[in-house]
């Protein structure tokens, strides 16, 4: 019988507390396990331009006819770089209701 597998068990056992430090840097999400409580921490750092993903039709339509066309979308602007992935229906224009689904 080979000594390796006690010896990788037993160094597992010893850097487990340290693997599983607790993670202060993102959000936390709560719930219900068949276990008990779980608590996940995100260690993904909040995106710059989060507040971009919130935008409603209404932000950023120039022309007032309550849908955007990639003209009304400055360049800079996270959906100019996921227009296509946001107009379902391809159609040239993005409304509320694709927005809505857009995260």
């Amino acid at each position: 019988m080979s000594t390796r597998a006690p010896l990788a068990c037993l160094a597992l056992l010893i850097a487990g507390p340290a693997l599983a430090q607790n993670v202060e840097s993102g959000p936390q999400a709560q719930f219900e396990a068949s276990t008990g409580p779980v608590t996940v921490t995100s260690v993904q750092p909040p995106l710059p331009n989060a507040d971009e993903y919130a935008v409603k039709v209404a932000d950023l339509d120039a022309n007032g006819d309550q849908r955007l066309d990639r003209s009304e979308v400055p360049d800079d602007h996270a959906l100019h770089f996921e227009w296509s992935l946001v107009d379902r229906n391809r159609d040239g224009y993005v409304t509320d209701a694709e927005l809505a689904n857009w995260k």
